[in-house]
């Protein structure tokens, strides 16, 4: 999933607003922030509907999975603790709710494609929303005992590498990042398992995990029959 929504906001800010590319490229400090402060607020507003507003039709998802992208099976060969994952195989409905640290939240609808590849020994999965789309492989590791991913997603058009482990019925996954402020830690806890749902947060930590922040966003994904 997204790892951090800062990138994602900020982007849309630069795409609207044409002195706040120029601040950024001058190095001026002040004006940047202002600005961003300014057409974050605008672009809050552009996605996030007023309650009058409610009826109107979402953006649109970009890409949409392909129909014929066959979900496959688990190779009976993989590592036994691959099983771990077959509750996101399938396609799913997702509603995500991104909480910037400066700004309104920010809700819209997405789908989830994850499936097996590679002969069955690795899940794949594709993410389709109105504004981002990205992907994530993952296997298991028998010698370290833990799922090791990498995540590319266009808002970043970089890849990251992750982790992931099972902790009392939890699926925790850990992904490296670089913020504004150096190395970065992104914790997704998938929890509240069930057959056709299950929900997911996130936190990050900027301390290497000394300290993490409050939820930086949400989702509750609801299968696709």
């Amino acid at each position: 999933m997204i790892v951090d929504c800062r990138p994602f906001i900020d982007q849309v800010c630069l795409r609207l607003d044409p002195l706040l590319r120029q601040a950024r490229e001058k190095g001026d400090i002040t004006m940047y922030k202002l600005r961003m402060n300014l057409v974050g607020a605008l672009a809050a507003c552009m996605l996030v509907p007023p309650a009058a507003a409610q009826t109107q039709p979402a953006p649109p998802i970009i890409y949409q999975p392909d129909p014929d992208s066959p979900i496959g099976v688990r190779n009976p060969a993989a590592p036994e603790q691959s099983q771990q994952l077959d509750f996101l195989i399938g396609d799913w409905d997702v509603a995500l709710t991104l909480h910037p640290p400066d700004r309104d939240s920010i809700s819209y609808q997405a789908r989830w494609h994850n499936h097996w590849v590679v002969n069955g020994f690795v899940v794949m999965q594709e993410w389709r929303g109105p504004f981002a789309t990205g992907t994530e492989l993952r296997s298991f590791n028998p010698v370290t005992g833990q799922w090791e991913g990498r995540n590319y997603y266009t808002f970043r058009t970089a890849w990251t590498e992750s982790t992931g482990e099972f902790v009392d019925g939890e699926f925790i996954v850990e992904t490296s990042d670089t913020g504004s402020n150096g190395p970065v830690i992104n914790r997704e806890r998938y929890y509240d398992i069930q057959a056709a749902s299950f929900r997911m947060s996130a936190t990050r930590s900027e301390d290497g995990g000394a300290t993490w922040s409050s939820v930086t966003y949400e989702m509750l994904c609801t299968r696709i029959e």
